[in-house]
């Protein structure tokens, strides 16, 4: 099995054998409630967001499996890559049954070292619900600083909601120098 990852966890780029168990973890409703876009997504739009994502310059999207089963665990979202300003904006989602269990750190560690070790990138950034207080909780413990809110930016359960903008500078990361 692929090598990349964690102790725990083989990290790959993602590919067409994935999408399946991609849609159904997107399509979750509690992976829906936490997104900005809470639409169901069928298979003919995954195909299409499948070969929109494999060519895009600016976008990556990478899957988690479990290095003993070879199980999905969760995809981590690689966005608005910009390599001259060396900054992106990241996010992951871990299927239900794994939650809570340090997989979503495990990605995020993995891949701090690969953007700003390998990429050279400079800043990380992400957004999330005011109400994912577990995700923010991480996003804190991992260096990520809150830099600001849209304002009742997200409507969900039948309220309008803060979105939060934070992000994690390569000087601010802890981890493993080469």
């Amino acid at each position: 099995m692929d090598q990349n990852g964690s102790r725990r966890l083989s990290i790959r780029v993602l590919e067409r054998r994935d999408l399946e168990e991609v849609r159904l973890l997107h399509n979750e409703d509690s992976t829906l409630s936490r997104l900005t876009d809470i639409r169901h997504v069928s298979e003919s739009e995954q195909e299409a967001w499948f070969q929109s994502i494999s060519t895009s310059r600016t976008s990556r999207r990478y899957v988690a499996r479990l290095r003993e089963t070879g199980e999905l665990v969760g995809i981590f979202r690689i966005d608005r890559i910009d390599s001259v300003n060396r900054n992106a904006l990241v996010g992951a989602d871990v299927v239900p049954k794994f939650r809570r269990q340090g997989y979503a750190k495990e990605m995020f560690e993995y891949f701090f070292a690969y953007l700003f070790q390998q990429w050279g990138l400079h800043r990380l950034g992400l957004v999330t619900l005011e109400t994912n207080e577990t995700a923010i909780a991480l996003y804190k413990k991992l260096g990520f600083v809150e830099e600001g809110r849209e304002r009742e930016a997200i409507f969900r359960d039948g309220e309008f909601r803060d979105l939060i903008a934070m992000s994690l500078l390569a000087r601010e990361w802890a981890g493993p120098r080469q």
